[in-house]
């Protein structure tokens, strides 16, 4: 019983106790939550991005293109301007950096609440200048800030790319893209910016609402992007874009000869594009598209002017990979090798036409009355009224004789028409890359058309349901059954009609013709490494599909190339090549387009030939004569590629 009273102190002493806290927190919470609260909305934490420096971006020798250099750059805080000292503050800005007022304060707005944005990069001696008054610039700091530099200028233009802004389209895509930091939007730098953009760094500060830096933790240094290596050689690509300009040039002169000759001339050449591939691994070693740019005019935004000038120009189009245009004659090597692979027969009951011995007299016209009403009845080659004779397809492929392709179609149309052999040629072309992107890692490829009777299907069903629609077809087809013709099938024989092709494809096409039928995807970056050296991405060789043409047939194509550059329509252009010419071939062609152009000049170019290595593509768009304007341009290419030096880019012979 003696413990009774001490039990009841001790819960008198407790209950003292909890009294005093249940007061204190009582304190806290409702005396001294006001002044609490006040005090911690008072300060807070800002958190800053630094710019990351792009990743190098490299030849395939390791020759330095595309880099980025610090600058001094001027930025302002918006956590650390009072509202009251804004517009001083933008009037003191744009007086020391010449930017309009109406400019930083989009930039100011633009940013938002607590928002830091770049003003303008300046130069050292500004930077100075702006440093000593930092005290009286609320909110200012001059900052290290990476800029890309495009050492290689307009060269590689395409390949390479530019940076600019995030659209929408990109924000959403990638939402954690900072909109006021460029990222790449063309060729390698569009397609592994994120290999290339790097890793931000970051700056943490506490500052309270009189804009003053209460706390601020060590800077999170910016990581670098990687290294991208491509597969282009400088030293190569610099040889094919002078001797692309060379060929525009050549053919504006010879535009001029034809005028003063009182001949027909629609257009000035103005673009063109110029392919080499490796015929081993797909790996694009030069790869040219004139007009081009500077992508040094996008680093700190292009003037719209400048812009709007060179949209104008298409400059912005890279016509390797998205220029569509008839392949014209070079498509003739697919023909060559359908007809060879596929035992394709020639037509019988044909004058000029001597199936047994599978020869054609190549007169120049080719007469079929009452062939397939809607088809043309008669066809004229492009050396008419000359006669070469009668041509085997070895003599007919040298020459360029439309006539004897026309009759490989018409072969085929006699024989196979409406069975699934009737589409053997364009089951070649697809095999070996045509009517379809190659997947080659730059932005914008065209996909090409290779027509047949499906394709020519679609374009009615869709005229017959959309008759205010620009017409595809002539609208006499309609009524007919089917819209295909034999002609189209004899047009795309020989590269015509509905037919286009990209240069890379045509070059993509020549590779596996050369190889024996391996379609190597096309592609521009070999390997990329991180900051440290290690390996990140490895383009392996990849292998498309293979197409499997017999060697007996390789070795016949190849062999007659050779015959074309010594004997036949590319032979003048080819004149003091070197005693290697013996080890190279190629095909010329001359693409037939709308009325209001002039005529495509084209070379399809293989060497060496006892072990092919390299696809040579050469278009001049409205350029003329293949044999004449760009197989004078291949040539030049191809003898520096076989290791001589090459000789001047004159005219050659007006061949198809």
């Amino acid at each position: 019983m003696k413990s009774l009273p001490r039990i009841a102190g001790l819960a008198v002493v407790f209950l003292f106790l909890f009294a005093i806290l249940a007061l204190r927190l009582w304190s806290m919470q409702v005396a001294e939550g006001a002044a609490a609260a006040e005090y911690i909305s008072d300060q807070s934490w800002i958190r800053v991005q630094t710019p990351a420096p792009r990743g190098d971006i490299r030849d395939r020798r390791g020759q330095l293109l595309v880099t980025s250099r610090f600058l001094p750059a001027v930025f302002v805080d918006r956590a650390r301007v009072r509202p009251a000292e804004r517009a001083e503050l933008v009037q003191r800005l744009s007086g020391l950096l010449a930017v309009p007022p109406s400019e930083i304060d989009a930039m100011y707005e633009a940013a938002g609440i607590n928002g830091r944005f770049q003003v303008a990069t300046v130069d050292t001696d500004l930077a100075y200048q702006i440093a000593e008054q930092l005290r009286s610039l609320p909110g200012v700091s001059i900052v290290r800030v990476p800029e890309r530099v495009y050492l290689s200028g307009d060269t590689l233009a395409h390949v390479v790319g530019h940076l600019g802004l995030p659209d929408q389209g990109d924000l959403e895509a990638r939402p954690e893209l900072d909109p006021n930091v460029r990222i790449g939007k063309l060729g390698v730098e569009g397609v592994y910016d994120e290999y290339l953009q790097g890793t931000p760094g970051e700056i943490a500060y506490r500052v309270n609402r009189r804009s003053e830096v209460l706390e601020e933790t060590p800077e999170q240094p910016a990581v670098p992007g990687a290294t991208v290596f491509l597969t282009i050689d400088l030293a190569l690509q610099e040889v094919v874009e002078r001797a692309l300009e060379a060929g525009i040039d050549l053919a504006n002169q010879v535009k001029e000869e034809l005028r003063a000759e009182g001949k027909e001339v629609l257009n000035d050449a103005k673009r063109g594009a110029i392919v080499v591939l490796d015929v081993k691994t797909g790996a694009v070693l030069a790869m040219a598209s004139y007009p081009d740019f500077d992508p040094q005019l996008f680093v700190s935004g292009i003037p719209g002017d400048v812009y709007a000038e060179l949209r104008d120009q298409q400059a912005f189009l890279n016509l390797a990979v998205s220029g569509l245009y008839p392949p014209a004659s070079t498509f003739k090597a697919v023909t060559y090798t359908a007809a060879l692979a596929d035992d394709i027969p020639l037509p019988d009951g044909v004058e000029g036409v001597d199936p047994a011995r599978g020869r054609v007299n190549c007169d120049g016209k080719l007469e079929l009355p009452g062939f397939d009403p809607g088809s043309p009845q008669r066809f004229l080659d492009w050396y008419y009224p000359r006669q070469l004779g009668w041509l085997d397809i070895h003599g007919a492929f040298e020459q360029s004789c439309n006539i004897f392709f026309y009759n490989v179609a018409l072969g085929v149309w006699r024989n196979w028409k409406e069975t699934p052999r009737e589409n053997v040629i364009q089951d070649q072309a697809r095999a070996i890359g045509f009517g379809a992107e190659t997947g080659i890692d730059l932005t914008g490829e065209a996909a090409g058309i290779v027509p047949d009777r499906a394709y020519f299907e679609e374009l009615k069903e869709f005229q017959l349901e959309n008759p205010d629609a620009p017409a595809r077809i002539d609208a006499s087809r309609l009524d007919l059954p089917s819209p295909w013709l034999g002609g189209d099938l004899m047009n795309l024989a020989i590269g015509q009609g509905e037919m286009t092709a990209t240069p890379l494809q045509v070059a993509l096409a020549y590779a596996s013709l050369a190889n024996g039928g391996k379609v190597w995807r096309p592609h521009v970056v070999s390997q990329i490494r991180d900051v440290d050296g290690n390996i990140v991405f490895d383009a392996e060789p990849e292998l498309i599909r293979d197409a499997r043409i017999p060697p007996e047939v390789t070795a016949s194509l190849l062999a007659d190339m050779n015959r074309v550059v010594t004997r036949g329509t590319a032979r003048r252009a080819f004149e003091g090549f070197g005693a290697s010419l013996r080890n190279v071939g190629g095909k010329t062609g001359t693409g037939q387009t709308t009325p209001n152009k002039d005529n495509h000049a084209w070379f399809a170019g293989v060497a060496p030939l006892d072990d092919p290595q390299y696809a040579v593509v050469v278009l001049i768009e409205e350029g003329g004569s293949g044999g004449r304007i760009a197989a004078p341009v291949g040539r030049h290419i191809l003898q520096y590629l076989m290791g001589i030096e090459p000789t001047p880019i004159v005219p050659g012979e007006a061949a198809d």
